[in-house]
């Protein structure tokens, strides 16, 4: 195989009271752990690792990306004390905007709205992108075809859509298991490595010690190792759908954010061990798209192999799929606001899913694909690499408007009080994520595999959408008080 590197960014009733009540009546069975696998999912832990890691090393700290991942999960970290904090005080499906009006505003929050649906939307193009790339590489030999990517794109839309409808209790379980089989193929291969005691240098903590951490390009590094967490933040999004949701989600945001953090350092750490500290920067900088598989294949087989490059696509489904259903429930709660037509908030007499925000979900990412097709771009330097860019830049900073947010909203309310918990921590969070923010912006060419005029509008683009968040806050402020006034409550 001879995939290049991958920077991968890194889920009937009418009426808004009716509907809103309806995503939390008796349909909302979703436990600690369905939530758990729904928002690891959207991080995609194997299309993380097989597309993050290579450019991390090569553009980054080197061997030291073990500890840039502890670092990014340590932000995260900090950044879910305030997010789990509030989550106790509010439950909404549209987590973000919701935190950002309740601290900041409702013109303010009305922008987190539109960025996330960018956001989300831009990851969820991309990774249709990515599954049809690898669908040409993986299934296309295995196949004997020679379908275009976009034949496995639109097909892997159309068992999303179906799927998607089917209701989140079903999504979780089938999310779960995916989720079980691309950790385990990761643990299974550095299980082998450290039985093997590694490669030419051994097993060694050397990874994690300062020197190495903080070698070379470390903000690079951390940038691409936050982007693989990018998903995690779902497990608000759920509140409605769980069971004591006060509780719930709080905790799944600890377990979630842990399992990545402990997952990430592990398996880097196995990688960088099997390739030697001297050889790994030149190993991923010359074979990016087959720095994990060369392993593998050493240490598995290949049999395993072959099966690591199917469980990638099951990755990407399964990334896809936890994306659609976080953006269903951003549109499911935009209509109930009143913000988007009041038929999206209508849920399937059957399923209990909101159907019509999920077609609409599917619609918004057909079309962009479809206008990718007709210009004939590469699906992966282009849908791919630049489209998660833009996704990126959004959720991060996103992310950082919502610690400070929190630190507002305790401030005025004085529902919490613990100065660690309400204050000291979302500022550290903050602050954390727009460090990660402007190397982002500083270093999109790396982040997208291309320096054009477009890339570098990306944030600009961001702001945009904000802005015009903004005023449409007042507008509405203005001419529709009613929907003003419901709006993230």
């Amino acid at each position: 195989m001879n995939e290049p590197q991958i920077p991968v960014a890194p889920s009937g009733l009418v009426g808004s009271a009716m509907a809103d009540d309806a995503v939390a009546a008796p349909r909302s069975l979703l436990g600690l752990w369905q939530i758990v696998f729904l928002v690891i999912s959207a991080a995609a832990p194997l299309t993380g690792m097989l597309g993050a890691v290579p450019p991390a090393i090569s553009l980054g700290n080197g061997a030291g990306i073990p500890g840039a991942f502890v670092i990014a999960g340590a932000v995260l970290l900090v950044f879910s004390v305030g997010f789990a904090s509030m989550s106790r005080h509010i439950v909404r499906a549209g987590a973000f905007y919701a935190y950002i009006t309740a601290g900041v505003g409702r013109p303010l929050g009305m922008a987190g709205a539109l960025v996330a649906l960018l956001s989300y939307t831009c990851i969820q193009i991309a990774l249709y992108g990515l599954f049809g790339f690898f669908g040409t590489v993986v299934l296309g030999p295995l196949l004997h075809s020679a379908m275009p990517w976009y034949a496995y794109t639109f097909a892997c839309i159309a068992v999303v859509q179906v799927t998607g409808l089917r209701g989140i209790d079903l999504n979780s379980r089938l999310l779960g298991v995916l989720m079980c089989l691309e950790m385990g193929i990761l643990l299974v291969l550095s299980i082998a490595i450290v039985i093997h005691h590694g490669g030419p240098s051994g097993l060694t903590l050397a990874p994690f010690a300062p020197k190495q951490v903080f070698s070379g390009h470390m903000g690079i590094a951390v940038m691409f190792a936050l982007a693989s967490f990018i998903g995690f933040e779902a497990t608000a999004i759920y509140g409605k759908e769980c069971r004591d949701p006060k509780v719930t989600v709080p905790r799944a945001t600890y377990v979630s954010v842990t399992l990545i953090l402990v997952f990430f350092a592990f398996v880097t750490w196995a990688i960088v061990c099997a390739w030697g500290l001297k050889d790994v920067v030149d190993a991923a900088t010359k074979q990016p798209g087959d720095f994990w598989f060369i392993q593998s294949t050493k240490y598995l087989g290949g049999a395993m192999t072959t099966t690591m490059s199917l469980l990638l696509l099951s990755s990407i489904f399964a990334s896809l799929l936890s994306f659609h259903n976080t953006i269903v429930r951003y549109i499911h709660a935009l209509s109930v606001e009143g913000i988007l037509p009041a038929k999206l908030d209508r849920l399937h007499a059957k399923y209990g899913s909101p159907h019509r925000a999920s077609y609409l979900q599917t619609l918004t990412v057909a079309l962009p694909v479809g206008l990718y097709v007709l210009a004939g771009a590469d699906p992966f330097n282009t849908v791919f690499s630049c489209t998660s860019a833009l996704g990126t830049i959004g959720i991060v900073m996103l992310q950082a408007v919502t610690s400070f947010s929190v630190v507002a909203y305790f401030r005025a309310t004085k529902k919490d009080t613990r100065v660690w918990h309400a204050f000291v921590a979302p500022i550290l969070g903050g602050l954390g994520l727009l460090w990660i923010g402007f190397v982002l912006i500083g270093n999109l060419d790396a982040l997208s595999g291309s320096d054009s005029p477009i890339v570098r509008a990306f944030p600009w683009i961001v702001l945009a959408v904000a802005l015009f968040g903004i005023a449409l806050g007042f507008v509405l402020k203005r001419t529709r008080p009613d929907v003003y006034a419901r709006f993230g409550q």
